[in-house]
């Protein structure tokens, strides 16, 4: 295929909710990820690609440096630009050839070594979450306008009524819309199941794909949450390590040598807990793995709305097109975990196993609520929402970083987080995270900590999305007189 040819696949569709520069980011991230653009492969100078889009020069610089950001491309200077050559070299199958998979029904094996939370139940006490959204900030008026305008409206009075397992029709058809224009996830409405919360879709996940002691992968460190669902199927897990490029790929692949691997969890956007987002790289060479072994990847991108450095990274299964990926998503992250409104993105047929297992503990979820929420994603109240969120925490998560720089540059070690709504704070190994706790909470702070990240990384989830900057200093400050 010639470079004109290629480039005649970028579509741009001004009327959508994306911006044109982000619409040929995306496109050319799969023309990369396809194989169709290789590493080293010199990319189409600025003023050509304008004028064969019929865009303004400035939307294509804006485009390159964007990809140059994400490290899809490098631009050498008087040579031109070109395709990463840190980026594996080899040319995946099309993702969209849905194959076969045998999916299993799960053991009913428990364990009870579940990882646990310290907090309080105290309602005194001052909270330092590990990375909640701020309730305060909502407009809620908005989101009670919708949910009144549902309950008052005789054309939704079926609502009160049994409805759909699947979740609210609406809500569905708008998430269709919203995932796509966003995330660039090919699906339809066959593909999504409503959930309560991000937790539900990765239960239920986890339950169809994996028997008692089949393995799945996690990192370490890695989210709690998962790791006490994967203990309570009775799943034999085990670990792969986690740098400033996510999850180490090539560990995974000395796995699937030796063992039959069932699935992966990943946090590909923004790392559960260290913050790190999955290099393109190891993104490639993840799904080329995928292919090769057979397992699923279980793509969790609770935060994905919250990136501040730079357009957001497409998901893993975005381009997979949910051949080996099973996606899930919550408007609970983001919005407000009150909401209890996640979703499960897969392939048909996990979807209607999904399905099953949900009418067993739990018919169908709210769907006045669910339908509301689709009417303010139709409307782009959600979009508005957010964009106001993440203009906030991105301001709160600076402040908090100047903190840590100023009061604490003895004590933690941190790096400042792409995106997400808390900061990973590594503690001087001579501080003991525990007794910290202790300390803390005698001076009316808890600091919600996950034993298991205190005592094997001697460190822990900092969120800075859900106070405001005099909460941030008297928050601190406590932390500081329990560190002297």
């Amino acid at each position: 295929m010639g470079q004109n040819s290629l480039y005649n696949t970028i579509k741009i569709e001004r009327e959508r909710g994306t911006p044109v520069y982000l619409q040929i980011v995306n496109t050319l991230i799969k023309e990369i990820q396809s194989g169709r653009l290789r590493p080293g492969t010199k990319m189409m100078g600025i003023k050509s690609l304008a004028t064969l889009l019929n865009v303004n020069k400035n939307t294509i610089e804006k485009v390159y440096t964007e990809l140059e950001l994400q490290q899809w491309i490098k631009r050498i200077p008087r040579k031109g630009t070109f395709v990463s050559e840190k980026l594996p070299d080899f040319k995946p199958k099309n993702w969209n050839n849905q194959r076969e998979r045998t999916v299993e029904k799960s053991s009913k094996n428990y364990s009870e070594n579940s990882i646990s939370v310290l907090t309080t139940k105290s309602k005194k006490a001052l909270i330092f979450d590990g990375g909640l959204p701020d309730h305060r900030i909502i407009d809620n008026q908005a989101i009670a306008r919708a949910h009144r305008n549902v309950l008052k409206a005789d054309r939704y009075t079926t609502l009160f009524s049994y409805t759909n397992a699947y979740g609210d029709t609406m809500l569905r058809k708008e998430l269709v819309k919203h995932l796509n224009d966003t995330r660039g996830i090919p699906c339809d409405e066959e593909n999504i199941l409503i959930t309560r919360g991000s937790q539900m879709a990765i239960f239920l996940g986890m339950r169809i794909l994996l028997k008692n002691n089949e393995i799945a992968i996690v990192s370490n460190p890695g989210y709690f949450g998962t790791i006490n669902v994967l203990e309570y199927i009775g799943a034999n897990v085990l670990t792969v390590s986690v740098d400033e490029e996510g999850l180490v790929v090539d560990e995974i692949e000395d796995i699937c040598k030796k063992n039959k691997v069932k699935v992966i969890y990943v946090t590909s956007h923004h790392h559960h807990p260290t913050t790190v987002s999955l290099s393109p790289s190891r993104r490639m060479s993840l799904l080329k793995l995928a292919e090769i072994y057979g397992f699923y990847i279980i793509e969790d991108d609770y935060n994905y709305d919250f990136h501040y450095d730079n357009a957001p990274l497409l998901p893993l299964s975005s381009l997979d097109g949910l051949t080996n990926t099973i996606y899930t998503g919550s408007f609970s992250k983001t919005i407000g975990p009150g909401l209890r409104i996640g979703y499960l993105l897969a392939d048909k047929k996990i979807i209607e196993k999904a399905v099953k297992i949900r009418e067993v503990i739990d018919v169908q979820g709210n769907p006045i609520m669910e339908r509301a929420m689709g009417v303010l994603l139709q409307q782009g109240e959600i979009d508005r929402m957010l964009r106001r969120s993440r203009n906030i925490y991105m301001q709160r998560r600076d402040y908090l970083c100047e903190i840590l720089n100023t009061l604490f540059s003895e004590e933690i070690d941190f790096k400042i987080p792409e995106g997400g709504l808390a900061v990973w704070a590594k503690f001087n190994e001579s501080i003991n995270l525990m007794e910290v706790y202790e300390r803390a909470l005698a001076k009316n702070l808890n600091i919600v900590l996950t034993p298991y990240y205190a005592t094997s990384h001697n460190a822990t989830r900092l969120g800075f999305a859900s106070l405001t900057f005099s909460e941030m200093e008297k928050y601190m400050g406590v932390l500081k007189s329990v560190l002297i």
